[in-house]
């Protein structure tokens, strides 16, 4: 019981630390933009719901550890709420009274009396600040980790595949496809996972010689590293990942572009996805919500502690993992909150065109129409990843279809 209790715990506080830490760099951005220049910030929070920690600090923000670890925000003065969409009668309310005060000059520190350029810049900041995360613990990983590489040396073909079909043959070496350099394994398997029935242009070596023809990724059923079960594109191959594996080293400055390049290659991957998915190549079944990053984080971490290794190869295995998964997580986090959906950053930023095209803001009962519009379609995709998630944990330790 008392095992059942311990493990359970390290699967919640493995998905609160991460997501915590992400949503903390996140507000951060904000937070450090807007504070740069001039803001003044009401609350700064991380969670949801009724607070169980808070402070202020000396430049007044209230800081707070709220119950519900789904998020965060930062308040900045003259905000209607969470997702600062303005209120404008307080608004009114803060000229008068500083006008009254004889501090006219301090509405300034309101952000939505900021210039256009500072109120996007600070925007902005929240998914800069998640990439600028990911291409900084990418690095880190490469620099105390090092990396592995593995070249795309063919050792056999599974019958009936893509690959069969194309005329694969073992002992051949990918090299490009549709002239991408795929010649390390986790290149060509990143490339061809999102572009499966699409015919690609392949070059291999065969015996000392360069080979070219088509070949067309099938959407297959893949394990993941803790057991989903999820539909990607696949050549149907096997490479040696033993005899063909090495370790790379990193110093600093080739660690940093390591973690710039593992950060582009997700973008490249996730764009690749999301033009797919519009194209009706792609379900959307691949996102995921809490639930799946709850999972990731919380039963790696369990399957780590439950292996038969030393303490401190478990202590290595865990901060390994999860820093891995915070890193692609961030990555998402920037995406999705980039997305032109009024309450998130992307509708914040639309808004703002339309505020840069047509000279004025747009008029506060078609924002607050939209902020409703946008709040009803986020709890739609909720429930939709919810599903998507829900099926994904139950392919979890089941046999493939």
């Amino acid at each position: 019981m008392l095992s059942f209790l311990f493990l359970a715990f390290l699967f919640v506080a493995s998905f609160v630390i991460v997501l915590s830490f992400l949503v903390f760099f996140h507000e951060l951005g904000h937070y450090s933009v807007g504070r740069l220049f001039g803001v003044a910030v009401e609350r700064f929070s991380i969670g949801f719901g009724k607070p169980i920690a808070k402070w202020t600090a000396k430049s007044g923000t209230e800081w707070t550890i709220s119950r519900i670890p789904l998020g965060g925000y930062v308040k900045f003065l003259g905000d209607a709420g969470a997702a600062s969409n303005p209120d404008n009668e307080r608004l009114e309310e803060i000229k008068s009274e500083l006008a009254v005060e004889g501090k006219a000059e301090q509405i300034n520190d309101v952000f939505h009396f900021k210039p256009l350029w500072q109120r996007s810049l600070i925007v902005l900041a929240g998914p800069i600040a998640n990439f600028i995360l990911a291409i900084f613990v990418f690095a880190l990983i490469a620099f105390f980790f090092g990396t592995q590489e593995s070249q795309s040396i063919v050792t056999t073909v599974n019958p009936g595949t893509a690959a069969d079909e194309a005329g694969v043959k073992p002992g051949d070496k990918f090299l490009t496809l549709d002239g991408k350099d795929v010649s390390l394994f986790r290149d060509l398997k990143s490339y061809v996972s999102v572009r499966s029935e699409d015919s690609l242009r392949a070059v291999v070596e065969r015996n000392g010689e360069q080979v070219e023809f088509d070949i067309t990724p099938r959407r297959s059923i893949q394990t993941d590293f803790i057991g989903g079960k999820s539909k990607m594109g696949l050549l149907g191959i096997v490479v040696d990942r033993t005899g063909n594996l090495k370790t790379v080293e990193h110093g600093p400055a080739s660690a940093l572009k390591e973690g710039w390049g593992e950060f582009s290659g997700i973008m490249t991957s996730t764009g690749t996805y999301i033009a797919r998915i519009f194209k009706g190549k792609e379900d959307g079944s691949a996102f995921g919500g809490p639930l799946r990053i709850a999972t990731y984080t919380g039963k790696s971490t369990v399957d780590i502690v439950k292996a038969d290794i030393t303490f401190s190869e478990k202590l290595r295995a865990v901060f390994y993992t999860l820093l891995s998964l915070a890193a692609a997580i961030s990555v998402g986090l920037g995406v999705a909150n980039l997305m032109p959906i009024p309450a998130l950053d992307g509708g914040h930023l639309l808004y703002y065109g339309y505020e840069a095209v047509a000279g004025q803001p747009l008029s506060e009962q078609k924002q607050e129409y939209g902020f409703r519009i946008g709040l009803a379609v986020i709890l739609t995709l909720f429930i939709y990843f919810t599903i998507n998630d829900i099926g994904y944990i139950s392919s979890i330790g089941g046999s493939n279809p």
